[in-house]
């Protein structure tokens, strides 16, 4: 990652839950269940590895490198390509972290890696996206308005 098209990047969203954080993380650790890509592998135990995809252009190899029952779960990204230009953001943490709040829950999502320079409203409204419409409207049994395009 030294092409120079590429800048850090570290961007959080957060939701509040009229649940505990008991349920809000057993609905989280299942990403099959509702993230937006393809889905190949187990995210619900430390050291789980899973595939993201979606079509042939996409791809990340995900390892869960911390689990914190009902409290913090981080995924790292130990291979990725995005195939139309290239991007790669091996290394990038996908970090949640959970907060009661009396009898809601806060979730926190961290973006914590790399972008290319041209492309950090893309990182907002797609992070924006799967937190606020797609992992919400799963956890609250309601119908998702977005979809990754």
């Amino acid at each position: 990652m030294t092409d120079k098209n590429y800048k850090p990047a570290k961007y959080a969203v957060e939701i509040e839950l009229a649940k505990s954080a008991n349920d809000v993380f057993e609905h989280l650790i299942d990403l099959s269940k509702w993230w937006p890509e393809e889905f190949e592998g187990e995210s619900i135990k430390l050291n789980s590895e899973f595939i993201l995809r979606t079509g042939g252009t996409h791809y990340s190899k995900n390892k869960v490198v911390e689990l914190v029952p009902d409290k913090k779960l981080v995924w790292l990204a130990i291979d990725s390509i995005r195939t139309t230009d290239n991007f790669d953001w091996t290394g990038t943490k996908m970090i949640f972290e959970l907060t009661p709040q009396g009898d809601h829950t806060r979730v926190k999502f961290i973006y914590d890696g790399v972008v290319l320079e041209d492309e950090y409203d893309r990182l907002v409204e797609i992070c924006d996206m799967t937190v606020k419409d797609l992992f919400y409207n799963y956890i609250t049994g309601n119908k998702p308005k977005l979809f990754l395009q």
